[in-house]
């Protein structure tokens, strides 16, 4: 009866061990980004492994949360990018998601009414035509490394110098990424996604450009009159020019 009991524990142990969240080390980052008053900026979105971790499925939710107390808001935009296009997207050429026609994100949660804490909600999946997976490689800029492109907005007026984040709500239903059991995979870290505004030092106008080159023609013809006042006096300082012959 006790070896019964002792083998009854050992494979619920067993069990147990092998039903675990699967390991995982990814790394999400997102790019920091400065932003003019009135101005559209675009932050992306990238993940590596520590573990050559495979991935099926993600989703991601996005928040705006402001940073100290700006008299500025921000808001993502209603428009947003697809990242199928990109070569180097999760699941470039086998996304479900390209597949059906819908978009990457979904409308943004703000309506004019949620501001300053904005959110948004994302997601894709591999379509199954291959491997139903990909690996998550260990460095970004490469295959399988973009995540996506979020984009967002500052007001007409917004306050130089104030600072807003990005970062990923930590909500299993719309923040999640599945291996290809379709077993959670952890955050190992997240890095970036800083949003300042700043003033952008402005292209010359053509009118700026027409000044520019009057004002270098002015110099010239005083560069000139000098030069040729000098070559005068020089000759009246030497004397005449003795007559040949």
């Amino acid at each position: 009866m006790n070896r019964s009991i002792q083998a009854l524990a050992f494979a619920i142990i067993l069990l147990g061990l092998t039903a675990t969240r699967a390991r995982a080390d990814l790394n999400i980052a997102l790019s920091d980004v400065t932003l003019a008053p009135g101005g559209t900026g675009t932050m992306d979105i990238t993940v590596t492994s520590n573990n050559s971790d495979t991935l099926s499925a993600f989703g991601l939710e996005l928040l705006i949360t402001p940073v100290g107390n700006p008299t500025s808001l921000l808001q993502f935009t209603t428009a947003q990018l697809d990242p199928y296009g990109n070569p180097n997207y999760v699941f470039a050429g086998e996304s479900l998601g390209s597949d059906l026609g819908v978009p990457f994100w979904g409308p943004p949660s703000a309506s004019g009414t949620h501001y300053p804490y904005d959110t948004i909600s994302g997601g894709d999946s591999d379509d199954g035509s291959t491997l139903g997976y990909v690996t998550v490689p260990p460095n970004a800029g490469g295959a399988y490394s973009y995540l996506a492109t979020v984009q967002f907005q500052a007001p007409q007026g917004a306050t130089l110098g104030d600072t807003f984040n990005i970062s990923l709500v930590s909500n299993p239903l719309f923040t999640y990424f599945d291996d290809r059991n379709g077993n959670p995979l952890t955050i190992n870290s997240i890095t970036g996604g800083t949003v300042t505004i700043t003033s952008v030092v402005p292209e010359p106008s053509s009118l700026t450009v027409v000044a520019l080159s009057g004002l270098s023609g002015l110099l010239w013809c005083c560069w000139r009159g000098r030069k040729q006042g000098q070559s005068k006096n020089s000759l009246l300082a030497t004397g005449p020019i003795p007559k040949s012959g």
